[in-house]
Order: C-alpha cells, then sequence, then structure tokens
C-alpha cells in the first residue's frame, strides 16, 4: 500500500486489513518517508495542479500538487514491485494518469468511478471531499464522468466528524436531492460513513473499505 503521505497508516490500513482477511501480508510505503518539513513543503500545490491532502506520520495534514507527489508515488511503487510486492494499492482517491506497474495495480479513483457506473439511484450524486479546497476540482471531475454532483467539505484527519457536523452535511444533502454519497478521501471512516447514512437513509460509500472489499475478493478471501 503506497499512501501519498507517510506511512504507516495507522488512520485507515486497520479497517482495511480487517475486510482483507489473513491471506494477504500488507506492506505499507509513503511517498513522503523520510523527508523533512521544509523538502515537503516544497511540493505544495502550485497554479493549476490538482490538490491533495494526506496524513503524516505525526497525524499532521498537509497539502499537496498532484503534478509534484506522482514521481514519487511512482518510485514507492516501483521499489515495492522490486521487493516483491503481488499486487500495489495506491491509498489516495486522486486521478493519477500515467502510473505504471508490473503486477496488478489498484487505483481507488477508478474503483469508486467503475461501482458508480454500476449503480443505479435516483437523485444526484452527494461528495464529499476533504477541504474548501478541493470542493471546485471535485465538482469538475465527476461532473465530467456525467454526473451531477452535490459537493460538501469535511476534514478526513482532523478528527472524529461531530455529530453537528454530519447533521449540516446531511441537511445539505437532503436539500440537493441526494440520493447516493460518495467518501472521497481514504481518509473518511467507517464511523462518518454509517453516521451520515443514518441520517440520509440513502447508501453512504468510503473509499478505504470499498478498495479492501476489491482487495480481499482479488486475493480469495
Amino acid at each position: 500500500m503506497v499512501t501519498i503521505g507517510q506511512a504507516p497508516r495507522v488512520d485507515v490500513v486497520p479497517e482495511m486489513a480487517d475486510l482483507i482477511g489473513p491471506r494477504a501480508e500488507i506492506v505499507e510505503r509513503g511517498a513522503l518517508d523520510g523527508l523533512p518539513r521544509p523538502a515537503i513543503a516544497d511540493l505544495e500545490p502550485q497554479p493549476g495542479d490538482d490538490v491533495l491532502v494526506t496524513r503524516l506520520a505525526d497525524g499532521s495534514s498537509v497539502f499537496l500538487g498532484k503534478q509534484r507527489i506522482t514521481p514519487l508515488v511512482q518510485a514507492r511503487i516501483d521499489a515495492l514491485e522490486r521487493d516483491g510486492a503481488a499486487m500495489t494499492v495506491v491509498l489516495c482517491t486522486g486521478k493519477f494518469v500515467g502510473l505504471r506497474a508490473t503486477r496488478p495495480l489498484i487505483e481507488p479513483e477508478r474503483v469508486l468511478q467503475g461501482v458508480l457506473r454500476g449503480v443505479t439511484f435516483r437523485g444526484r450524486l452527494g461528495i464529499l471531499t476533504p477541504s474548501a479546497r478541493h470542493v471546485e476540482q471535485a465538482r469538475e471531475r465527476w461532473t465530467s464522468y456525467g454526473f451531477d454532483p452535490v459537493v460538501v467539505p469535511l476534514s478526513a484527519y482532523h478528527g472524529e466528524a461531530r455529530e453537528s457536523e454530519v447533521a449540516a452535511i446531511a441537511e445539505t444533502f437532503r436539500d440537493g436531492n441526494v440520493g447516493f454519497v460518495v467518501g472521497d478521501c481514504m481518509g473518511f471512516r467507517r464511523s462518518m460513513r454509517d453516521g451520515l447514512a443514518s441520517a440520509l437513509q440513502v447508501p453512504v460509500v468510503v473509499a478505504n473499505l470499498l478498495v479492501a472489499r476489491v482487495i480481499a475478493e482479488l486475493v480469495g478471501d
């Protein structure tokens, strides 16, 4: 598993591992592993670049530019394959272009898109994005896929969402006639999914658990 931040991703990988089961040995690497803060700061988004956000080993979060982080992600994929990884998972829902692998490579953005194309639902698509900086690019991306999204920001890296936050988001989605919700960030957790699904009474999926279920099928658990 390759995070665009720093490994280990103690916030999401344990829940994923529970779903994947014991047949797979999970090895984690981070694109930012070993980098000092000044070097990480140099990877901040520049004008025209997609904004990504991720978690560092100390629990803090940072914004990154996709063009700047992509070569580091590719380097981690290459290294894991050299070390014998049979499958690699990118722990980010951003849309990457040109990532290469000689063995199966799972990109969550493609998994999310594929599942949504296979599901019919009434109403609009609700998208939870991890910051206000992501809203416009998320709206443009999901619109380009043929959906009519209602995009709402919610931090995935500042602790559990408060009940009042979940209630406010549910109200926004309800007002927007949302019939299906996607947590479009690997940092969104099961607890957020369950709270929002209970409030809205519509399907809610989070990327990390959906990807974990795909991995479980691929490894035969």
